[in-house]
């Protein structure tokens, strides 16, 4: 009896033992896949831009709360056109602006897309891509103003 509940009890362990290596061998095929995304992401940056010149990013209060794109764009990871792009955005989206950055002279919106999932959800959007409150007004006073000019 006791040798039949010591191999019930090895058994047990063996099984345990086998599905805890299964799952550290799937985190370390995670953690190499990240780890050699982010080296070529690093070597992709430094090629693009001289390593003398940091890079500098200028945040700005966002005076908007909410976008519409203007066609389909990118939704970059970081406020760099090298960056992974983590989704495709179609035209007349409504995205929700958390930021505003501006690199290397180009303005970037921070968003967050309406989604179920919240999966790629958040990323940056260049500011020339997306029509804000102040477009709208602007493109309606320019309306009224040519209709009143004739």
């Amino acid at each position: 009896m006791l040798i039949f509940l010591f191999s019930i009890l090895l058994i047990c362990f063996g099984v345990y033992h086998y599905t805890m290596n299964q799952k550290l061998s799937t985190q370390k095929t995670q953690l190499r896949i990240s780890s050699k995304q982010n080296r070529d992401y690093k070597s992709k940056i430094s090629s693009l831009h001289d390593s003398d010149i940091p890079i500098v990013i200028k945040y700005k209060p966002s005076l908007y709360r909410t976008g519409t794109t203007k066609g389909t764009c990118s939704l970059y990871l970081s406020p760099l056109e090298t960056s992974q792009i983590l989704s495709t955005v179609v035209k007349d989206t409504c995205v929700e602006i958390k930021d505003c950055a501006e690199i290397f002279n180009v303005s970037w919106y921070e968003v967050t897309l309406k989604s179920e999932t919240n999966i790629n959800n958040k990323g940056w959007i260049k500011k020339d891509i997306l029509i804000t409150l102040d477009d709208t007004v602007n493109n309606h006073e320019e309306t009224i103003y040519e209709k009143s000019a004739t």
